[in-house]
């Protein structure tokens, strides 16, 4: 399996990626390791090192469901990931409480992430 940077350019080690990713939590399309999170792709995996992460929250959005008519709003919760140096990034979560584990997660391994939502600034 071939790893390769998320978001950005920095050096991989493809064996520490490997084995962090082995023992990495499954919460839906990411994966939570010691060291990053994991986004999987078909032929590849995408690499966010938790150090690049400011600022991690959970978002819930209504996700149509159904065909024609019969579309009926269905809550989703992403895990967010804002980066430092702008930009952001979203992974489909299992549930809630998958949720609410990373963000305890990610406040264990690596202290410097705050977590929860932030306004922006100058409202809403």
């Amino acid at each position: 399996m071939k790893f390769r940077p998320e978001a950005g350019q920095f050096p991989l080690d493809q064996e520490d990626c490997r084995r962090d990713y082995e023992g990495a939590k499954p919460l839906g399309r990411v994966r939570l390791g010691e060291r990053a999170l994991y986004y999987p792709r078909i032929t590849w995996v995408g690499v966010l090192p938790l150090d690049r992460v400011e600022r991690a929250y959970l978002r819930l959005e209504d996700v149509p469901v159904g065909m024609g008519c019969r579309r009926v709003p269905v809550g989703q919760y992403y895990l967010m990931a804002r980066l430092w140096g702008g930009g952001e990034k979203k992974a489909t979560l299992d549930g809630r409480a998958q949720g609410d584990w990373a963000l305890e997660e990610l406040a264990r391994l690596a202290p410097d992430i705050r977590t929860g939502y932030a306004p922006p600034e100058g409202g809403t």
